[in-house]
């Protein structure tokens, strides 16, 4: 009560979020978890923003309402003005390959900041670090979404349900995540939003994971000074 939806705002595996006119006069996005709180996803969704709630960064876009409403779990956070994917297809449609380095790395930046916060501080694994999940705010980046968010003290927790392949370290196809994971991902958003190609190249799942689990990247598409550096983060 109190929210008005008035934009879908994009959709992925476990749910989508919209634009939202809030109490106050106020706009924020809403996640709408798909199914109900007693299915398997909702219940994971659930699970991980008990991990994250009270974690607190610059960098991480802000959670601002968990609620159960009729039985859906509805996540409100702050509203952010585009995604790091927004604005490298923004640059693609002026025809340059990708964001501009010296821009893009202070974006990579801050989401390694954030990254390292999670994991250095709190023992988490964000495991779903793509393009899409790196928001812009006042020329900033928040890293959101943390639906698959793990602690690397949980050995029980199913990892493999809902992962983009395309960013996935190796272990995480095995379902050993470690400090690292994270990393990895962050390197691969790197070298696609720079150059527009990715160190893999495999469509489907079962391609993908034997890529990265036994082929060495393809990095040609890089700066050479780029190359080895991107080499280690993707080291198997």
């Amino acid at each position: 009560p109190g929210y008005t939806l008035r934009k879908r705002l994009g959709a992925g595996g476990y749910g989508e979020v919209w634009l939202a006119d809030a109490p106050g006069g106020l706009q924020k996005a809403i996640k709408l978890i798909y199914g109900n709180v007693d299915q398997s996803h909702a219940t994971s969704e659930l699970r991980s923003l008990q991990r994250i709630r009270q974690v607190y960064h610059p960098f991480l876009l802000s959670i601002e309402r968990i609620e159960i409403v009729d039985s859906q779990v509805i996540i409100v956070t702050e509203l952010a003005e585009s995604s790091l994917l927004d604005r490298y297809e923004q640059c693609r449609r002026k025809g340059a390959p990708g964001i501009e380095r010296a821009q893009l790395l202070d974006f990579m930046r801050d989401a390694a900041d954030a990254l390292d916060f999670l994991s250095q501080k709190h023992a988490l694994q964000h495991l779903d670090v793509k393009p899409g999940n790196l928001l812009i705010i006042a020329d900033r980046i928040k890293v959101a979404d943390f639906g698959l968010i793990k602690d690397l003290h949980d050995q029980n927790q199913s990892l493999v349900s809902g992962l983009t392949p395309t960013y996935s370290a190796p272990e995480i196809f095995d379902g050993r995540p470690d400090y690292r994971s994270d990393q990895y991902s962050l390197a691969i958003v790197y070298m696609e939003m720079l150059s527009g190609h990715l160190p893999f190249t495999g469509k489907m799942m079962g391609e993908l994971a034997r890529q990265h689990l036994t082929q060495q990247p393809e990095l040609d598409a890089l700066p050479p000074a780029d190359r080895a550096i991107l080499a280690r983060a993707l080291s198997k």
